[in-house]
């Protein structure tokens, strides 16, 4: 399943597919962020420069407001803090103004958080009513285990292609579910938009699948109260 990239694809995805770039394009970031709500941006060059910017940026750790999950993230200082639209998140970033990339924490609880798959399905349960708003086209990749904390954890990628009447675009997402606090769980993904850039959009997945998820930190030992 892929709720958590849905759920980022919402915010994530512009209602144009943008301009198709096949041709070698230098990396660079965004323009700095102003904070201020932003329904996402176009394709072209700007975009696959950013995303290019986000395959080789060095990774530097960000933490949320509660001080309760450390997330590395590539070209850190470009992320802004945000709230989803219409889904309470623990943690959100975005990657410039323009929404080059999305990433996103959620908390679900079960009875027992140490019985496999019981995190991910979880999530999933939650997020079904999102996936059905959605007329998707899903490609799935192999999932991968990655270890975590002494304990295996599976990670889960997707290319999809969403046709509504609001958003009409690709995107490559990836996501993994934690095992955490006392019958929770922590589900920690990211949504890159491809814009006619579909190669380098699913470049950018698989280093979050590699080189994040498998390092994200939990520092709070309860689960923390608010909700963004």
């Amino acid at each position: 399943m892929f709720p958590v990239a849905l759920a980022l694809c919402a915010q994530a995805c512009s209602s144009g597919t943008g301009t198709v770039v096949n041709h070698p394009v230098a990396a660079a970031p965004p323009p700095k962020d102003d904070g201020q709500p932003s329904e996402g941006g176009g394709g072209g060059n700007p975009h696959s420069a950013a995303l290019e910017q986000l395959k080789v940026a060095k990774l530097a750790r960000r933490i949320d407001k509660q001080g309760s999950v450390i997330i590395s993230l590539p070209d850190a200082e470009h992320w802004t803090r945000v709230k989803f639209w219409g889904v309470e998140s623990l943690v959100g970033y975005r990657y410039g103004k323009e929404h080059h990339a999305l990433v996103g924490g959620f908390v679900t609880h079960v009875e027992d958080n140490t019985v496999p798959g019981a995190c991910m399905k979880s999530f999933e349960d939650w997020a079904m009513p999102m996936v059905s708003a959605f007329d998707v086209e899903i490609h799935h990749e192999p999932p991968i285990a990655v270890m975590w904390h002494r304990q295996i954890v599976d990670v889960d990628s997707v290319f999809a292609k969403t046709e509504t009447l609001a958003v009409h675009d690709a995107y490559a997402g990836t996501y993994a579910a934690y095992p955490v606090w006392k019958n929770a769980c922590l589900i920690v993904g990211v949504a890159v938009p491809s814009r006619g850039d579909d190669d380098r959009a699913r470049e950018v997945r698989d280093r979050f699948a590699r080189e994040v998820l498998p390092r994200v930190e939990v520092v709070a030992r309860e689960e923390p109260k608010e909700r963004y």
